[in-house]
């Protein structure tokens, strides 16, 4: 677990202090993202629909802004016009009110 977090200057001298260079950042390997502003849907199995705002995007998934905390279920349909996507996602993560979706099936 260690090895996502690097450090912006790995020194053995450091004095770990409340500094700027000694500040952990998380090291996840993603694909690139563009930042969009698209009305996205996302209908739960149930049939339940929320709107949501897509936030960023790749070819791997989504992240989704929504104006009221929801609890999503594991998989999803997502559907946003604007980017001429319509796919199975399943949640990878979630915070309050965004939402990262991965592709699961694309069509």
């Amino acid at each position: 677990m260690l090895d996502f977090f690097k450090r912006k200057h790995d020194n053995a001298d450091d004095d770990f202090g409340p500094n700027e260079d000694s500040e952990l950042k998380a090291f996840i390997p993603r694909s690139d993202r563009e930042a969009s502003y698209k009305e996205a849907s996302v209908t739960f199995p149930t049939g339940y629909v929320l709107r949501g705002v897509v936030m960023d995007y790749s070819r791997t998934g989504v992240r989704l802004r929504f104006q009221n905390y929801e609890h999503f279920p594991e998989n999803v349909w997502l559907k946003v016009h604007a980017l001429k996507l319509s796919c199975q996602a399943e949640v990878a993560w979630q915070d309050n009110v965004d939402v990262g979706l991965q592709f699961v099936r694309r069509s």
